[in-house]
């Protein structure tokens, strides 16, 4: 009788464990996402870096969709003493090639091609840039960008 309880007891515990829901984690470009930064690193060759997402509100998004569409909405401060805000609507058509993302326009400034990954839920694009923009010497530097965005469909 004791066998027959503690087999009992187990496979209630092993039932009610099983029953638990799985947070799913999806790992395709595919979806809506927002903004939590873009970072451009050593920005015109000032050794800094520049967000220019940096309180935004609302915040700026991406959606890519299944059709190879990108739909991306920037909401940029104008100058002191304006009460609205620049949209800039971005659309342009993507392509994947392993974790490589491909623009057929400019996202924002020349960024028209990506490295991507998916973890849990946050996409992170990344690119490198050869720049001659801020250099007093003709010369060129390298700035690194990086967006970090949130899974929100």
């Amino acid at each position: 009788m004791k066998k027959l309880l503690l087999s009992l007891g187990i496979l209630t515990l092993i039932n009610l464990s099983s029953c638990k829901k799985d947070e799913t984690t999806s790992n395709t470009i595919v979806g809506k996402w927002q903004i939590d930064s873009y970072i451009i690193t050593n920005f015109e060759n000032t050794g800094k870096d520049q967000d220019d997402t940096k309180g935004e509100s609302p915040r700026p998004t991406l959606e890519f969709k299944e059709d190879g569409n990108l739909h991306a909405i920037f909401y940029f401060k104008d100058l002191p003493g304006n009460n609205q805000n620049t949209i800039e609507d971005v659309q342009v058509k993507y392509t994947l090639n392993g974790d490589k993302l491909n623009l057929s326009g400019n996202l924002a400034f020349n960024h028209n091609s990506f490295t991507f990954s998916i973890s849990n839920n946050i996409l992170i694009l990344k690119r490198t840039d050869v720049s001659s923009i801020g250099n007093k010497d003709s010369g060129t530097h390298i700035e690194y960008t990086t967006i970090t965005a949130t899974r929100i469909k």
